[in-house]
């Protein structure tokens, strides 16, 4: 399990997982994701880490259809 399915578990929130088969040729795990959940592109979320300019990370959540703008 995932550190978040784990932390969820311990504080007994309730959730559900939605799993599927990973295909290592895929070209895009979110895109991959939407696909075999049934669930439209923009409905499905990507988390991304990056360094902004004062070397500090952010965590940003963005729609799998989106791409981030380093601007």
């Amino acid at each position: 399990m995932t550190p978040a399915v784990n932390i969820a578990k311990k504080a007994k929130i309730p959730y559900t997982l939605h799993s599927y088969t990973h295909d290592p040729a895929s070209a895009s795990y979110g895109e991959e994701a939407s696909e075999k959940l049934g669930s439209p592109v923009d409905r499905v979320f990507k988390t991304l880490v990056a360094q902004i300019d004062s070397r500090e990370l952010v965590v940003t959540l963005i729609p799998v259809s989106s791409v981030l703008s380093m601007k």
